[in-house]
């Protein structure tokens, strides 16, 4: 079977390091959109913040966002979403405040934080310098990004200060040892309605069981009259497990995927900074001898 569809994770996969989208990659997507192949981002991010990225290359597109929470079409359409139950939210609240983990929430009515604002301002540093720590010099470009991120978050102390009207669809906490992000695995393993992952050792991210990638991704494609074995995906970390079933044709891991991405793949590309999307598209798809 040929390759009709290919879905991307973003962070660690299509984004370098710096979370930009090189100029290979954003060319090898408008190639294969010439060609008549459709491509999808499946991303842990919201819309608003992921089609952000995508136009700053002028690519348009379909997303499957908050790890499958809500999905879109490539006009912006909302297609299906799936938000947290008011037993996830009192689950998720109680285990990481027992935790002492700070909560990102993501809502329809924007995204919240019971982060103080000066951590919150460094972990975002920190992200935006590749996860390497307060870079030594902070770039105009960097500080406006933090800037923007800071003004479009409210701080609050508790869930109880959403909004009544605001639907939450997906509570992450970042910046965490990694023995506590396996501990609060181990923990959430015992909620089967609810999905615990994460895109980085030092994060957690938990949404509905029902909203993961790997089904709103087949439930996206059967839409369009695509079966599995048409679908290339991309993805290095385990937020993109549920896309790594032998169901879908082409699997490939980014040379600097987790372990368990890379003993699930079909098939190995060049790391995130070294263009490794552009790669698999020209190799796979494009069958280049490269």
């Amino acid at each position: 079977m040929s390759i009709r569809l290919i879905a991307s994770d973003m962070d660690g996969t299509l984004l370098t390091p710096q979370t930009n989208i090189s100029k290979a990659n954003a060319d090898a997507i408008r190639r294969l959109q010439s060609a008549g192949i459709e491509f999808l981002i499946c991303s842990g991010r919201d819309y608003q913040e992921a089609r952000s990225v995508m136009e700053t290359c002028d690519i348009t597109c379909g997303y499957i966002c908050l790890s499958g929470a809500a999905v879109y079409s490539p006009d912006g359409e909302i297609l299906n979403e799936i938000p947290l139950t008011s037993q996830n939210l009192a689950d998720i609240e109680r285990i990481l405040n027992s935790q002492h983990a700070h909560m990102d929430i993501l809502t329809s009515a924007g995204r919240y934080t019971t982060a103080q604002k000066d951590w919150k301002r460094k972990e975002l540093y920190s992200f935006l310098n590749g996860k390497m720590g307060l870079p030594a010099v902070i770039s105009q470009e960097v500080e406006d990004a933090v800037q923007k991120r800071i003004e479009s978050t409210t701080f609050i102390s508790s869930l109880e200060d959403l909004p009544d009207d605001s639907t939450a669809f997906k509570i992450c906490s970042s910046g965490l040892p990694v023995h506590k992000v396996i501990k609060l695995k181990e923990i959430f393993a015992d909620f089967p309605d609810l999905a615990a992952a994460s895109s980085f050792p030092d994060n957690i991210e938990l949404t509905n069981q029902a909203a993961q990638k790997g089904p709103a991704l087949k439930a996206y494609a059967k839409n369009k009259g695509i079966s599995p074995d048409e679908i290339m995906v991309l993805g290095d970390s385990d937020n993109d497990l549920s896309m790594f079933t032998p169901e879908f044709g082409w699997t490939v891991a980014m040379e600097n995927a987790m372990p368990c991405i890379r003993e699930a793949a079909k098939y190995h590309t060049k790391s995130n900074s070294e263009d490794g999307v552009a790669w698999a598209i020209r190799r796979l798809v494009f069958q280049e001898d490269i």
